[in-house]
C-alpha cells in the first residue's frame, strides 16, 4: 500500500481540532443507538439461553415473537439502563481513543514509512481494547439483567445486579466484571480494526470525489 503522508506530522497533529467534540459526539451516538439496539439485545440473550425456549422457536423471527409474547411489549426495554452504560460513555472513549492514537502515530517519524492501512488498523485495534475495557462490565451486567426471569419477577436493577455478580465472584471485581473479556477482544479487535480501515478508505474516496 501507499506510505503514510510524509512531513508535517507534528504540525498536523497540533493543528487538529480538540478531542472533546469527538468524545461528545461518540457519546451521543452511543446513547441514541441504545434505543434501537436494546430490544434486539434482549432477544439475543433469550435466544442464547436455549433452555428457556421451545425447540420450535429457535429461529430468529420465531424466537423474537416468543420472547416478546413471554415478557410482554413493555419489557422490551429491560436492560436499557445497562445498555446505555455500555454504549454511551464507551462510544465516546472509542472514537476519542482512535483519534488520539492516530494523531500520536502521525506525529512520529516512523509513521512516514508505514503503509497507509497500518494506521487505521493499529489505531482501531487500540480503540477497541480501550473502549471495551471501559464498557465491558456494563455488558456483563446487561446480559444478566436481560436473562429470562421467573414468571412475575421484576428484573433486577443495575446496582443490584452488580452487587450480585460481585458476591458470586467472592468479592473479586476482575472475576466478576471481566469474565470472558479475552474472548470479546478476539472478536472486537479485528472487527474494529477493519471497520476503521474501511471508514478511512471511504472517507478518502468521497473527499476525492466531492472535492
Amino acid at each position: 500500500g501507499a506510505a503514510a503522508p510524509a512531513g508535517g506530522g507534528k504540525a498536523a497533529a497540533d493543528a487538529s481540532p480538540p478531542l472533546l467534540p469527538i468524545f461528545a459526539g461518540g457519546c451521543v451516538g452511543g446513547v441514541l443507538q441504545c434505543f434501537v439496539v436494546s430490544p434486539f439485545e434482549l432477544v439475543k440473550v433469550h435466544l442464547q439461553s436455549s433452555s428457556s425456549l421451545p425447540r420450535a422457536t429457535s429461529g430468529l423471527l420465531a424466537g423474537a415473537s416468543h420472547v416478546y409474547a413471554t415478557v410482554g411489549v413493555p419489557a422490551i426495554w429491560r436492560g436499557l439502563g445497562a445498555t446505555l452504560l455500555r454504549d454511551g460513555l464507551p462510544h465516546g472513549v472509542w472514537f476519542t481513543s482512535y483519534e488520539w492514537a492516530k494523531r500520536r502515530l502521525a506525529a512520529s517519524e516512523r509513521a512516514r514509512t508505514l503503509p497507509a492501512d497500518v494506521v487505521p488498523l493499529s489505531c482501531g485495534a487500540f480503540a477497541a481494547v480501550v473502549a471495551w475495557g471501559v464498557g465491558y462490565p456494563a455488558d456483563i451486567i446487561k446480559t444478566r439483567i436481560q436473562m429470562p426471569q421467573p414468571a412475575g419477577a421484576a428484573p433486577p436493577s443495575v446496582l443490584a445486579t452488580a452487587r450480585a455478580l460481585l458476591a458470586e465472584s467472592g468479592g473479586h471485581p476482575i472475576r466478576a466484571f471481566y469474565r470472558g473479556f479475552g474472548l470479546k477482544l478476539l472478536r472486537a479487535v479485528p472487527m474494529n480494526a477493519l471497520s476503521f480501515v474501511v471508514y478511512e478508505r471511504a472517507k478518502t474516496a468521497m473527499e476525492s470525489t466531492w472535492a
